[in-house]
């Protein structure tokens, strides 16, 4: 859009100038309406490329929060499973103790 201050010094200028200048004008406009017609469609396709990062972002997001749900409920299993196992190795400990105990007695009555 060209300013209305030009246009009002552009209708004081000789009149065979003031095509000329009304050409360049129109031509500043125009190449001017491109270049921002042409950064508008590069802005469109820089927001479009981002969308698409950010549902692929989402979706690796998504993912890994999956992923350390089933590592947390692994961690949770494998210690119940060592609680399992210490509690046995405890009831051998005490089994072995009472053959010890056992055996000892029997040496012993010999």
């Amino acid at each position: 859009m060209i300013n209305p201050d030009l246009v009002k010094k552009l209708n004081e200028v000789d009149p065979s100038l003031r095509e000329v200048l009304w050409l360049v004008l129109e031509e500043v406009d125009r190449k001017t309406q491109e270049i921002e017609k042409i950064k508008i469609e590069r802005l469109e396709e820089a927001v479009i490329e981002l969308t698409k990062a950010q549902k692929r972002t989402e979706k690796t997001l998504n993912e890994l929060a999956e992923a350390q749900k089933k590592t947390e409920e692994k961690v949770k299993e494998l210690t119940e499973a060592q609680k399992r196992t210490e509690e046995k190795l405890n009831q051998l400990a005490e089994a072995q103790k009472k053959t010890e105990e056992k055996v000892k007695e029997l040496t012993e009555a010999q």
